[in-house]
């Protein structure tokens, strides 16, 4: 490759460079969401995770009455039973039996029963929770809605413009030889997005414009020289003179 082909290259490649942290900065905007959205969304996740644990909840002691109820029915058709049995039995001894068994089943009867009115009442205060929690959801849904919506627009906007700047992109990387677009698509991807630097002069001495590494004089000169493709011996980007104005 002669010097002014890459002299030239380099200096395209520079400006492919400029269009490709475009593209990175348009990338980061559509994944940059809106403060409003973020605080939407938080909230909807807050309320939601609240609502499951409430529900759950509920679940929970709507089983533990469910069972209790059964098991006071259960025990309140035994002593139904007991009763009756007692009503036909003829000695004493058995009315005795009968009376404690109808005790028994009456005492268990108080105990559940003693148990399940607070849990009713908590699965009221529960019940009305949730009502709240439910109604404040469906208040903030419309504004979430509405805000994904108009993300939604933003992110395809930028998308649009995205798609368009990258069909510019692969012009320009089409007039760039392959080898050298290759090597510094390789050194980019490693080095935060800048695959090419030019040297920056400063009080005589020469610096890379990305790292800031002061060049070693024989490697400022070859640089300039433009002879062949020289890397910073720091970060190892791709070194360009820049603009031959350059001070």
């Amino acid at each position: 490759m002669v010097h002014v082909n890459i002299a030239g290259a380099l200096a395209d490649l520079y400006t492919l460079q400029e269009h490709d942290q475009e593209l990175d900065r348009i990338k980061e905007k559509q994944e940059q969401l809106p403060p409003e959205l973020v605080e939407a969304r938080e909230q909807w996740s807050r309320l939601s995770e609240k609502l499951a644990q409430l529900k759950e909840q509920y679940l929970a002691l709507q089983r533990e009455y469910h069972q209790n109820d059964l098991e006071i029915k259960d025990l309140a058709a035994k002593r139904k039973q007991a009763e009756d049995e007692q009503l036909q039995s003829s000695s004493l001894r058995e009315q005795t039996q009968f009376e404690n068994r109808i005790q028994q089943l009456s005492t268990r009867i108080d105990e559940l029963t003693e148990l399940t009115m607070p849990i009713l009442e908590e699965m009221e205060e529960l019940a009305e929770q949730i009502k709240e929690l439910e109604a404040e959801a469906a208040e903030l849904q419309p504004r979430l809605e509405a805000l994904e919506a108009e993300n939604a627009e933003r992110v395809a906007a930028l998308e649009e413009e995205y798609q368009t700047k990258l069909a510019r992109r692969q012009e320009m990387a089409g007039s760039i030889p392959a080898s050298l677009l290759r090597e510094y698509e390789t050194i980019r991807r490693a080095r935060k997005g800048i695959g090419v630097a030019r040297v920056r002069v400063q009080s005589g001495v020469y610096l890379c414009e990305a790292c800031s590494v002061q060049l070693p004089t024989h490697v400022a000169q070859r640089v300039y020289q433009s002879q062949q493709v020289v890397r910073c011996p720091g970060c190892g980007r791709l070194l360009w003179r820049g603009p031959e104005n350059q001070e």
